[in-house]
């Protein structure tokens, strides 16, 4: 049981080191500003095309963002052609889209209501941002179980250990 404790520990803290790309060789720097009375979640998506690996895309979530509440956030753009800055609201309507081509370290964005989206594109957003929900929440329910796992185990162990439960259970 101590070793099953010392496993959950050990994938927790990997997990956090590894959660987010380490050294980056082209990194982008968002800061975001949510300037509508919509709590949006950002997500940043580059698209690539080139001869040494094809094209294709990746989307990287960031946070929820509250209304009037700026984030600030990195992803990944080594070799890419464009790349978009999406927001989506809490029924996962795409209520921003800006789409940048420029070859910028630092953007510096604010989002406000009315924006004219290109629907082809906002639906292409939709789904490839829709991926990374589903991956983020079985993220989330994954290391949640891992915490509470961990959690069963040490009450195990601390039966173990002195014989009794940590708790009482009347009944």
């Amino acid at each position: 049981m101590s070793f099953g404790v010392l496993i959950g520990f050990l994938a927790l803290g990997l997990h956090s080191l590894f959660d987010d790309s380490i050294g980056a060789s082209t990194p982008v720097n968002v800061r975001i500003e949510n300037l509508t009375d919509k709590k949006l979640k950002i997500y940043a998506i580059a698209f690539w095309s080139n001869n040494w690996n094809g094209t294709g895309s990746i989307v990287t979530y960031d946070t929820e963002l509250e209304p009037n509440k700026k984030s600030e956030f990195w992803f990944e753009n080594d070799g890419t052609s464009e790349f978009w800055i999406v927001a989506k609201t809490a029924n996962n309507e795409i209520d921003y889209l800006n789409v940048i081509t420029e070859n910028k370290s630092q953007f510096d964005l604010k989002i406000i209501e009315n924006q004219n989206i290109d629907q082809s594109k906002a639906q292409i957003a939709k789904e490839l941002t829709f991926k990374t929900d589903k991956n983020e929440q079985i993220e989330r329910f994954a290391f949640r179980t891992n915490i509470i796992l961990i959690g069963l185990l040490i009450l195990s162990l601390i039966k173990i250990k002195t014989g009794r439960t940590p708790f009482k259970i009347k009944g």
